[in-house]
């Protein structure tokens, strides 16, 4: 009898062990499975820290859906691990503190130097116009309808209601000209790059 009950006992110690493996398994999987998150529209994912930075700083609204997968490209001569997302580029540096260890890339500098357009050569302001904020370490102003929309909108740092001026410039960062019209498809808009 003693032998029976010290086999069951060995079986039910097995069974437990193998419903327990059981239940981490699945459960391991899905941990996995929801460190990705990915769009129908774009066949593309997101994840890790990219991930995070994405869903904490305005997601979908702000960043726009994935358009590539991360991958290292060269930027500014160096090879940097990035995302490309409709409306910007994230990128990994893991050399700086949270949250400056993601940073946006410089998309507007990127389309000038494709344009062959030099901001440097663009007219610059000696001081700041009435109402604007003026930024002395490029020489703009940044006005009107273009300064509400900055102020609006930043990236989130501090967690506090509202955006602050840190959070304003990490999203958009410094302007490279003052504000000038140009044709996008036939027509006359008013942009600051």
């Amino acid at each position: 009898m003693e032998m029976i009950r010290s086999r069951f006992s060995g079986i039910a110690v097995l069974v437990a062990i193998f419903a327990a493996m059981l239940a981490v398994a699945p459960y391991g999987s899905a941990q996995a499975q929801t460190s990705q998150r990915c769009f129908a529209e774009t066949n593309q994912c997101i994840e890790g820290r990219i991930r995070e930075f994405w869903e904490q700083n305005g997601g979908l609204p702000v960043f726009g859906l994935p358009l590539a997968p991360q991958q290292e490209e060269m930027i500014e001569g160096r090879g940097i691990l990035a995302q490309r997302f409709e409306r910007n580029r994230l990128e990994i540096h893991p050399e700086n503190p949270r949250p400056y260890d993601v940073l946006l890339g410089r998309l507007g500098a990127d389309v000038l130097a494709q344009q062959g357009r030099d901001p440097f050569t663009f007219a610059r302001s000696e001081a700041a116009q009435p109402g604007c904020r003026y930024f002395p370490e490029t020489q703009h102003n940044v006005c009107g309808e273009i300064l509400r929309a900055w102020r609006a909108s930043g990236l989130e740092f501090d967690g506090r209601r509202g955006k602050s001026e840190a959070e304003n410039l990490a999203l958009f960062g410094l302007p490279l000209s003052e504000p000038q019209s140009e044709q996008i498809e036939g027509k006359a808009y008013t942009v600051q790059w």
